[in-house]
């Protein structure tokens, strides 16, 4: 069963993301994927028992490691991650989430200036909708690896040249004065350069989106059961019906399910099309019509 997503607000975890040291560790036995010993860690990552033990100690803190006891395959107490991957909830809408979010970024961007030596690549950390991503770690990368990722980089500056490329852009560029602000709505930023230095590597961590209990509501609605397998809809369909019959707003839905407005709005095009209804209140007469057929 996976692990539910840590709380920003947690106390300390803060503290324990930006541990690097320790989370190194984390990352290190997640990558191994079988049980280590405190000397084994500390022969992996070049360092003494006791540095290695009190990083060790705080994950085991955070739950985010758990112990093996001594036995017939380990003679010693071994250690192993707990999650497999590290999600963290948070909400953009919560004063206080913002504020331990910026501390992270200004944490990571300090980090990144001592590893490059001229400047920060991560700006901000940006989120559109269910949309969030920033990737800024020391990866460990051979010769082959590097040349994949040349090709790879080369196909994203071939993407975003053909979008500026398209008439629709080129037209604006041509006739606004002030292009390119008024349309820029990303920032794209790529840089690859190697290290003075080998470090440790550290995890990915994802941000998600705080579950609420109107979050629940939506996403525990029993759309299946309600819409049976009578209904024509899919199973996301059906959870944004159950959803929109009972009153929830369509911006609601898109937070709450980690959507776009626009996605729910095309789901919901969608949805009145296979049902022949044209409103709210036809879609609820509809779902109820489907409960009654599904309870005979």
């Amino acid at each position: 069963m996976p692990k539910k997503a840590l709380d920003i607000q947690q106390p300390g975890l803060i503290d324990m993301i930006l541990d690097f040291p320790a989370m190194s560790l984390w990352e290190l036995l997640r990558r191994h994927g079988k049980p280590l010993s405190i000397s084994e860690i500390a022969q992996w990552v070049a360092s003494d028992p006791a540095t290695v033990r009190s990083g060790i100690d705080r994950l085991l803190t955070f739950a985010l490691v758990e112990t093996v006891p001594a036995g017939k395959r380990h003679k010693n107490i071994t250690y192993r991650t707990t999650p497999q991957k590290l999600d963290v909830a948070w909400s953009a809408d919560d004063p206080a989430d913002k504020i331990l979010m910026q501390r992270i970024v200004e944490r990571l961007k300090s980090y990144n200036a001592e590893l490059f030596e001229a400047g920060s690549l991560l700006k901000r950390a940006y989120q559109k909708g269910d949309w969030l991503k920033f990737f800024c770690t020391p990866v460990c990368l051979n010769e082959a690896d590097l040349v994949e990722l040349r090709r790879r980089v080369g196909e994203v500056v071939d993407f975003v040249n053909m979008i500026i490329d398209t008439p629709a852009y080129a037209t604006h560029k041509n006739s606004s004065p002030t292009f390119p602000p008024p349309l820029c709505n990303y920032n794209l930023s790529i840089r690859v350069q190697p290290l003075h230095h080998p470090v440790a590597p550290q995890p990915n961590i994802s941000l998600v989106p705080r579950e609420t209990a109107a979050t629940r509501k939506i996403k525990n609605a029993k759309a299946t059961s309600k819409l049976g397998g009578n209904s024509p809809l899919s199973h996301r369909e059906k959870q944004i019906a159950v959803a929109i019959s009972s009153g929830h707003k369509q911006a609601e839905i898109a937070k709450q399910l980690g959507l776009s407005p626009f996605t729910v709005g095309t789901f919901t095009k969608r949805i009145y099309l296979k049902l022949g209804v044209h409103n709210r209140v036809e879609l609820a007469n509809k779902i109820h019509g489907f409960e009654r057929g599904n309870s005979r």
